[in-house]
């Protein structure tokens, strides 16, 4: 019997992804007992099915999916491993999040999204050391990355360090001057310095800024 042409695994795909809350593992096992498919094709099966299952907001689906993919098939596969990193955190569960992505992180180090999320898991779970090294390897890869300036202004400003996080804030609002948080957060920070008139020029301008969304919605 000859190997199937993946071409041919858009029907089957389809239906498995309906049933994936309840026999996945049993029809693809079926189907690849069948049809004779490869470790590969195997491994694009599951993927597939997880991408879909993302798509209808079925969550433990994707992840049962994409587990599937490297705990048997492709163990560094970086593609399954972002997608079931992202999936974590979607679904709340950042820890598990933050280990996929330190996983990530030490096949592909280049990726400035993957350090990203890495630090927001870490950030999620209270541990902004962590948080901060991510955020900051991030940066390093791409200096525009204005969330992560973001996210560091909020890890320096949990530590009251309000000089270190007024300058994230504003390389935030440098790189992004539409971003409402960071007008925000540069208010409760001068509030916090006890910088009453500094404060309300920010909060002023956060205002100004949702106002403005508004019209355009």
């Amino acid at each position: 019997m000859s190997l199937i042409d993946l071409s041919e695994l858009r029907f089957f795909l389809k239906a498995v992804s309906i049933n994936a809350g309840k026999v996945v593992d049993t029809l693809v096992d079926r189907y690849n007992q069948l049809l004779q498919l490869k470790p590969e094709q195997a491994r694009d099966v599951y993927f597939e099915i997880g991408r879909d299952l993302e798509k209808k907001g079925d969550r433990p689906g994707a992840i049962k999916a994409y587990k599937k993919v490297l705990a048997e098939l492709k163990p560094d596969d970086t593609e399954v491993l972002f997608r079931l990193g992202r999936t974590y955190l979607e679904s709340g569960m950042a820890r598990e999040a933050s280990e996929v992505f330190e996983r990530f992180t030490v096949i592909e180090s280049s990726s400035p999204i993957a350090w990203y999320l890495l630090g927001v898991a870490c950030f999620s779970i209270e541990e902004p050391a962590k948080a901060e090294g991510a955020f900051k390897e991030a940066i390093s890869l791409d200096s525009g990355y204005a969330e992560a300036y973001y996210k560091l202004g909020l890890i320096y400003d949990g530590r009251a360090d309000f000089d270190k996080a007024i300058e994230m804030y504003q390389k935030t609002i440098a790189l992004k001057p539409d971003f409402v948080k960071a007008y925000q957060s540069i208010g409760l920070t001068y509030e916090g310095k006890g910088m009453r008139e500094e404060a309300v020029k920010y909060f002023k301008k956060s205002i100004e800024l949702d106002e403005k969304k508004l019209q355009y919605k």
